[in-house]
């Protein structure tokens, strides 16, 4: 389906498996009932069992956690509840002992406005500062993603500010030079520690070319963000974020890797943020934050990316953004759970997984709005009572937009969130619908955990699968066939994605990586959510 990439092509990211953590959601090492840097590098070992050689951690810095840590307060620093810059060197060193990278994830549209730079800015309008920010007399009619106007008025004085999330949140102007160079000194500052690379997040929606013509509406009267966001400016603005940490790799003789969360789903306004010159992959999110489960609709996004993207697509149907799949796509079924990491490890691309995807954790379900942490979910409770909703219709709309359903503590074993004190609870265990944890996985063969570990080691383990394009891609009747090749070495990946058995023709197969399902009575057919995956030790092309 595509011409081969060449050895000279082969970056360190291609055959590793990223795992997301959200910090305070993993392990608790002093007993505050928060996750921390201790606690996630006493699990390290755990990690490495599974079989993940990449990390991805969201934000640890210095925050009020208005919006759990992407509002930020110092850039140079940790919060006191995830450990000290100490403890995030000693986990970096652990990390990389054990053969893993680390990406961190850096906030570069907008600071807490408790950051020194809007303080300062806020309380001297002379100050230097004051251009960090965009502040004027009166608002346009920009609306906020997380409700509400994207205008807040300053503290003390008589203007307003822009904020394109929680009013805690304050964009910064990326129109300032001051503003690209101090986020420089700051990535420098985490290269430094030892990282090896970054996760941008909504890269896409620095404000480049400042505050323009108002947004238009559609027929529901909903605004669409057309001006506020992918403004003309930022591409020369990632280009040059992208070339600053590109040559620092270049003195250090290495290379990091730059991943960017692009708020779109289009891949038309998707693929200009990737390329050589740009990031080296983004977030597909039409791929990854799918509603409900549609192989045809799948099928067509990995055809789509390998048409318009310049470079490896990320595979992912997790995060910290949105519902678990176990519950949005799978419905508690755990074959379909396992077709499903098939499918994410095995398809072309960097695969991310989520922490707990490995066991099948579902969603965290709030039972009403004292429950919700987000401050999404929580400003749109609060848009919708001001409307003249009732509570239960307010909790509704809040619900809907909850991303806490996917942040709940990490199920280690039987007790459930074991290693979380009470004296600090973030949400009830009682209200996780399905709640498997990794003491019982570990120990049953047969398990969803065994399973990715599996699928995991053959990633790495497979040139194929690590470096290889497609060489045939196809979806018959809700049976998906994947092959990939690099030199001689082909391996077929079949998955049914059906309720029904499929056949499957084996006559050109060598030798059985892995299966799941098959029966050995039928040995020809792949049950409902069965997967076989296959390599061929010849070429038979």
């Amino acid at each position: 389906m595509n011409d081969m990439i060449s050895t000279s092509n082969q970056t360190w990211w291609q055959d590793t498996v990223f795992y997301e953590i959200y910090i305070s959601s993993f392990q608790d090492g002093n007993g505050d009932g928060i996750g921390d840097f201790a606690g996630l590098t006493s699990r390290l070992g755990y990690l490495q069992d599974l079989g993940v050689n990449g990390l991805w951690i969201t934000p640890f810095y210095p925050s009020p956690k208005v919006d759990n840590g992407y509002d930020v307060a110092d850039y140079f620093d940790v919060d006191p509840d995830f450990g000290t810059l100490a403890d995030f060197d000693h986990f970096i060193e652990e990390a990389h002992r054990r053969g893993m990278k680390v990406i961190i994830d850096v906030v570069l549209n907008h600071v807490s406005t408790d950051h020194a730079w809007f303080r300062e800015a806020a309380s001297d309008p002379k100050s230097k500062y004051r251009d960090y920010f965009f502040f004027q007399d009166a608002p346009n009619g920009w609306s906020s993603f997380f409700g509400g106007s994207a205008w807040s008025k300053e503290p003390d004085g008589s203007q307003v500010y822009y904020h394109k999330f929680a009013p805690e949140q304050a964009d910064l102007n990326w129109q300032n030079q001051a503003v690209r160079d101090d986020m420089k000194a700051m990535l420098r500052f985490w290269l430094d520690k030892g990282v090896d690379g970054f996760r941008f997040d909504v890269i896409n929606f620095l404000s480049c070319d400042g505050i323009g013509a108002e947004n238009p509406v559609d027929e529901q009267g909903k605004q669409i963000h057309l001006n506020d966001i992918d403004q003309l400016g930022i591409y020369p603005c990632v280009r040059e974020l992208c070339g600053f940490v590109r040559e620092y790799a270049a003195q250090k003789k290495t290379a990091y890797f730059l991943v960017g969360e692009v708020g779109d789903e289009a891949l038309a306004k998707l693929a200009p943020y990737q390329g050589p010159d740009m990031l080296d992959v983004v977030f597909n999110f039409n791929l990854g934050s799918i509603d409900s489960f549609d192989i045809c609709r799948v099928y067509q996004e990995l055809k789509d990316m390998e048409k318009h993207l310049s470079g490896l697509p990320t595979i992912f149907f997790n995060s910290h953004d949105m519902a678990r799949s176990m519950s949005r796509l799978c419905h508690e079924n755990q074959a379909a759970a396992a077709a499903l990491a098939a499918l994410t490890l095995m398809a072309k691309g960097v695969s991310f997984l989520y922490f707990g995807e490995e066991i099948g954790m579902s969603n965290f379900i709030p039972g009403n709005i004292e429950e919700m942490k987000d401050i999404q979910a929580i400003n749109h409770f609060n848009l919708a009572v001001s409307e003249g909703k009732n509570q239960r219709q307010a909790y509704g709309d809040a619900l809907e937009k909850c991303r806490d359903k996917s942040r709940s503590y990490m199920s280690w074993n039987k007790s459930d969130f074991s290693g979380f004190s009470r004296s600090k609870p973030w949400i009830g265990a009682a209200n996780v619908v399905h709640s498997p944890n990794v003491e019982d996985q570990r120990n049953d063969p047969e398990s969803l955990w065994h399973w990715y570990q599996k699928l995991i080691f053959l990633c790495r383990d497979n040139p194929a699968l690590a470096f290889g394009n497609y060489d045939h891609l196809s979806l018959d009747e809700k049976l998906l066939h994947l092959s990939r090749r690099w030199d001689d070495h082909i391996v077929h990946i079949h998955i049914n994605f059906s309720r029904e058995k499929k056949l499957i023709d084996r006559q050109n197969f060598r030798e059985i990586l892995t299966s799941r399902g098959i029966s050995p009575c039928e040995p020809d057919y792949l049950p409902p959510f069965g997967v076989l995956i296959t390599r061929e030790i010849e070429n038979a092309y």
